[in-house]
C-alpha cells in the first residue's frame, strides 16, 4: 500500500513536493499501523490567509478555553516570550492575550496536529478566564431545540 500510494500523490504534479509526501504519509498513515512512516518533520501549513487555528488548552486540567488564530509572527513571538500572541483578524493585529485585562496566558507546550494545519497550545490561565467576555473559557453556548443557547454550564 505504502508504494502505491506514495507513487499515486508523486505523479501529481499540481501539488509541491512536500505537500505529496504530506498526502501520502496521510494516505498511508490512514491505512496501516506502521509507525515507522510517520515523518519526523512537518511545517505549519498556512491558510490562504497566512493564518492557522490555535487551540488554548489548560495544561494542568485539560480543559479547552478558546481558540484564536495565529499568523507565521504571532507563532514567532509565542514561541519566544513564552506566552501566548494571537492575531486579530478584526483588528489586523497581533495581540498579546491578556495585554489589557490581565488574563494572560503563559506557554507550557505547544504542538502541530497530524496536518500541520492546527496548533494546541498548552498553557497555564493566568487571571479570571481566557474569553473576553471574563469567564474561563469561550465554549459556553449548546444546542437545544435547533438553536445555540447560553448552556447551564456556561459559569464553570
Amino acid at each position: 500500500m505504502r508504494d502505491w500510494a506514495y507513487c499515486f500523490w508523486w505523479q501529481d504534479s499540481s501539488l509541491a513536493a512536500s505537500d505529496r509526501r504530506a498526502v501520502a504519509w496521510h494516505t498511508v498513515a490512514m491505512t496501516s499501523n506502521d509507525q515507522t512512516l510517520i515523518p519526523q518533520t512537518m511545517q505549519p501549513k498556512w491558510n490562504a490567509d497566512g493564518l492557522l487555528p490555535a487551540i488554548a488548552q489548560d495544561a494542568r486540567t485539560g480543559e479547552v478555553l478558546m481558540m484564536a488564530w495565529m499568523n507565521e509572527e504571532a507563532l514567532r513571538l509565542t514561541l519566544s516570550e513564552n506566552r501566548t500572541v494571537y492575531w486579530s483578524r478584526s483588528r489586523k493585529s497581533l495581540w498579546r492575550k491578556g495585554e489589557t485585562s490581565g488574563n494572560v496566558q503563559e506557554l507550557v507546550d505547544v504542538r502541530l496536529d497530524c496536518d500541520g494545519d492546527t496548533l494546541l497550545l498548552k498553557v497555564h490561565q493566568v487571571g479570571e478566564g481566557a474569553c473576553h467576555t471574563g469567564r474561563r473559557h469561550c465554549f459556553f453556548y449548546e444546542p437545544k431545540d435547533k438553536q445555540w443557547v447560553f448552556g447551564a454550564s456556561a459559569c464553570d
